[in-house]
């Protein structure tokens, strides 16, 4: 969309923070060790799978309560998952 000045406007939920994309990358790395489909990640974190696939296409950012629950499912805390340094850890078996 265009002002009347011709400068394009968009909508800031269109697209994920800088952060928030590496977070996204993470989460994404996190899923593919732990074979999670969308629908399982959504089904962790009480979300749609609608809501999961945009970040993880990068559309929004991750809520810091949906990192949280996800990490701890996986094994993770959210300080490891949003630490500068990060380190993949192997699947976690589900029981």
């Amino acid at each position: 969309m265009e002002t009347e000045n011709g400068e394009n406007v968009s909508n800031t939920s269109d697209k994920a923070s800088k952060t928030g994309l590496v977070i996204r990358d993470r989460i994404n790395a996190i899923a593919g060790v732990n074979r999670h489909s969308n629908y399982k990640i959504a089904e962790i974190i009480g979300k749609s799978e609608r809501y999961v696939r945009d970040r993880k296409d990068g559309k929004s950012d991750w809520k810091l309560g949906d990192i949280e629950l996800y990490g701890e499912a996986t094994g993770y805390t959210i300080s490891e998952i949003t630490a500068k340094e990060f380190n993949i850890k192997p699947a976690v078996n589900e029981r």
